[in-house]
């Protein structure tokens, strides 16, 4: 755990979030099945190459965050797993009715975050560039 993953367990905390952390086998297992099943453009997801792939717009902007909200809860996915591709370490579990304010702990950490659902039937991102993204169907 790194000062990143402190960050956001006390914000998680501070705000009566409950969370977990995944094990590193789960962790593991996430990260390949991500690397497996999305394109990649560089150190980005190609989002072009996903069928139902919507930008919402950048983390500066509240609406963006709650369209991306909506767009996951239609999934009623109920816990989402949160991973990095660097600053924090950790993945964490969150329970869906906590989904806005994930997004906005989330989006202040300089890294991509990647939100997918441990079926990875559809897959979000919060680039670290303020970009919001999603698209689905990956698996079924």
């Amino acid at each position: 755990m790194n000062y990143f993953d402190e960050e956001v367990m006390t914000n998680l905390n501070n705000f009566n979030m409950t969370f977990e952390v995944l094990t590193e086998a789960e962790h593991v297992s996430i990260i390949r099945n991500i690397n497996e099943n999305v394109p990649f453009s560089g150190n980005k997801v190609a989002w072009d190459k996903l069928s139902a792939s919507n930008h919402f717009g950048l983390t500066s902007s509240d609406l963006a965050i709650s369209n991306l909200a909506k767009e996951v809860q239609k999934f009623n996915d109920n816990n989402l797993i949160f991973i990095s591709d660097s600053a924090c370490d950790e993945a964490y579990p969150i329970n869906l009715m906590h989904i806005d304010k994930a997004l906005s702990i989330f989006s202040e950490i300089p890294q991509h975050t990647y939100i997918v659902s441990k079926s990875l039937t559809w897959i979000a991102c919060i680039a670290s560039e303020g970009d919001l993204d999603f698209a689905r169907p990956l698996l079924k």
